[in-house]
């Protein structure tokens, strides 16, 4: 026999009455099963407070959205360009003079850009003039022009070709309007049709450049800079070229063809050193 009997021990089943008893015991008063209290009732929400959370959590999104926004358009600014486009009519003054005349121009390839200065070869600077003032930099059609139309500055550099043989004078015509340039290219071709010569030759060491040896002229517009390109070129060493002797001397045409290659030089350079300052321009002026 088990002992104690089953049920009349202590456990969680109190002890019955033999079999056939009519009552069973009553519990202990520590056998009464522990009850979990109840949570107290969680009051009803009123409507109205519903609705103020619902404007309070609209307000709140309205403004996580408009800080987006906010930085959004902050960040897009911080990677814009703002174009001046009064440091494009003091090109002249805001751009240094290194960058103006670069130490060597040209291209190796006509589609090829200016993404790589040092890319440029064909002509090495070789003399740079102090005086701006347009009187002493340009001479006979273009001089008259320039003065009448407000030049402000002339800046002269002199270049010589890779070969020594050729020099030739860029002047950057500055104006206070670029409609002052409109047709100075009429000009300059004008000029080399008489023939005529529109920049003062500028002296280099190592050369006999001077101006009774100019045979070409050449200009281009630069895009939105007042600003225009003449060139004028010719033998390095002194000669004059287009004063042909007898018999080819007496008529005008040969004399023009002797010219006629030093001023395709004279215009490749200024659209060159044109192109060259357009890309300035477009950094933060135009």
């Amino acid at each position: 026999m088990m002992y104690p009997p089953s049920g009349s021990g202590p456990g969680p089943h109190p002890p019955q009455p033999p079999a056939g008893h009519p009552h069973p015991y009553a519990p202990g008063p520590y056998q009464h099963q522990y009850q979990q209290p109840q949570p107290p009732a969680r009051p009803a929400r009123s409507a109205w407070r519903v609705a103020v959370g619902l404007v309070v959590a609209g307000f709140g999104l309205l403004a996580v959205l408009g800080g987006g926004a906010l930085i959004a358009h902050a960040y897009s600014n911080s990677q814009q360009t703002i174009h001046n486009p009064e440091y494009s009519r003091q090109l002249w003054r805001n751009v240094p003079v290194e960058t103006l005349f670069p130490p060597q121009l040209g291209r190796e390839h006509p589609d090829k850009g200016y993404r790589i200065p040092n890319d440029e070869r064909g002509w090495t600077r070789a003399a740079i003039s102090t005086d701006t003032s347009c009187k002493a930099a340009l001479s006979g059609a273009l001089a008259r022009e320039a003065a009448d139309r407000g030049c402000v500055a002339a800046m002269r550099a002199t270049y010589v070709d890779d070969t020594g043989g050729t020099a030739a004078t860029v002047a950057l015509v500055a104006f206070r309007d670029a409609r002052a340039r409109s047709d100075l290219q009429e000009i300059v071709d004008d000029a080399q049709e008489k023939p005529d010569h529109t920049v003062r030759a500028l002296a280099a060491p190592g050369t006999q450049w001077n101006d009774s040896a100019r045979t070409g002229n050449g200009g281009r517009i630069t895009g939105e800079a007042p600003i225009f390109v003449a060139v004028t070129t010719g033998p390095a060493d002194g000669r004059r070229p287009g004063r042909l002797p007898e018999p080819w001397g007496k008529r005008a045409f040969p004399q023009k063809e002797d010219r006629a290659a030093w001023a395709h030089t004279a215009q490749g350079l200024a659209e060159s050193l044109a192109t060259r300052l357009n890309a300035e321009t477009r950094k933060a002026g135009s």
